[in-house]
């Protein structure tokens, strides 16, 4: 005789254990979702700074072949002084003198065949922070029948900015009311006669250790997704220049987009002395000269900031990481300065030659 014994029945979730449930995963994923964006940002820091000190190094190996750093070169690669080859034509070897650092170090940071042979539509990884993302490039097309205006405002982009005090350009050279075209030593067309601005890293008497060679560059958030020259549209409707010009801008009018630190002597032509305020040796000095009036308030521009929306970063140093923007020092090392730092933090790491020698936090 067989007995049959009624299986249990099966009990399934109530909507109450259900709804738990889903709430512990959303708790985990809500943990768990801070440590992987703290990882990313590391790996991404981690990635900028050793872009920063291969640009740092490429600056000591171009200085080894060329007897000289690098400077940002002359507006509109001096092509309105000589015409051809310069005249509304892509940098290359021949026009070097004339074109920004960023493309003359090319060769350093194994780009030989970008420098030899242009292109308007490859981005460089070296220059890019990854946290910033972006294509890398300018959103403004090469146009070749558009003159200058054709091909400084196209191109690949650059996160990092040199250090305008260090570097300079070929035109600081300029006496001051000669209209800012270049010395009259520019009487041929040939770079080798040029009178430019060169520094070598063994003449910074304040110490190659103590001052930034190049660091990443502010950049308001809206920028991240149109990259180049012009403006972008802030949060109230209203324009506001976007100081990310790609690396065929040169010069110095141009420059924003590659050189931070701007001072009197980098501007334009080699300014006149100022008169200095009373207890703060930084309100007027910019380590060569004092601002002359009408540009003191150019040291209000020599800090780090954190990118953000709507962000003024004319002249500004800054970086997307909480914890602060790094720099490429003289010395080829790597340095982080945190945000908030002020023109009285940050403008001796950045003169040459002022005796301001001081230790980074």
């Amino acid at each position: 005789m067989s007995h049959r014994f009624p299986l249990p029945a099966r009990r399934a979730f109530t909507l109450i254990e259900l709804l738990v449930v889903i709430a512990i995963i959303a708790i985990l994923i809500g943990l768990l979702l801070p440590a992987v964006q703290k990882v990313r940002e590391a790996a991404a820091r981690a990635q900028s700074t050793n872009n920063l000190k291969q640009i740092a190094l490429a600056f000591h190996n171009y200085q080894d072949a060329n007897r000289k750093l690098p400077h940002n070169g002359t507006q509109e690669y001096t092509w309105w002084a000589f015409g051809p080859p310069w005249a509304a034509n892509p940098p290359r070897p021949q026009m070097m003198e004339g074109t920004s650092w960023a493309y003359r170090i090319l060769p350093y940071i194994e780009q030989g065949n970008l420098y030899n042979a242009w292109s308007f539509t490859t981005p460089i990884k070296t220059f890019l922070d990854p946290s910033r993302g972006g294509s890398g490039l300018a959103v403004d097309p090469y146009n070749a029948g558009g003159g200058w205006d054709g091909i400084w405002k196209a191109g690949p982009v650059s996160d990092y900015a040199a250090n305008a005090m260090v570097i300079g350009s070929g035109q600081n050279t300029t006496p001051n009311g000669s209209g800012g075209y270049g010395p009259g030593a520019w009487n041929a067309n040939n770079p080798a006669q040029w009178t430019t601005f060169n520094r070598r890293i063994e003449t910074i008497s304040d110490g190659s250790s103590s001052t930034v060679l190049v660091g990443t560059k502010a950049m308001a958030t809206q920028v991240y997704g149109s990259r180049g020259a012009g403006q972008f549209t802030m949060s109230n409707g209203s324009l506001r220049d976007k100081l990310d010009e790609p690396i065929t801008a040169s010069g110095i009018w141009a420059g924003f987009g590659l050189m931070r630190a701007h001072g009197p002597d980098t501007i334009d032509w080699m300014a006149g002395a100022g008169a200095a305020e009373a207890g703060d040796p930084y309100a007027n000095f910019a380590g060569v000269t004092q601002y002359p009036t009408g540009q003191n308030w150019l040291r209000y521009t020599f800090v780090v900031v954190q990118d953000k929306p709507d962000l003024d970063a004319y002249n500004r140093w800054g970086s997307p990481y909480a914890g602060g923007a790094l720099f490429g020092m003289g010395d080829g090392s790597v340095r982080s300065f945190r945000h908030t730092a002020n023109y009285r933090e940050v403008i001796p790491f950045m003169t040459p030659a002022a005796g301001d020698i001081i230790t980074a936090e």
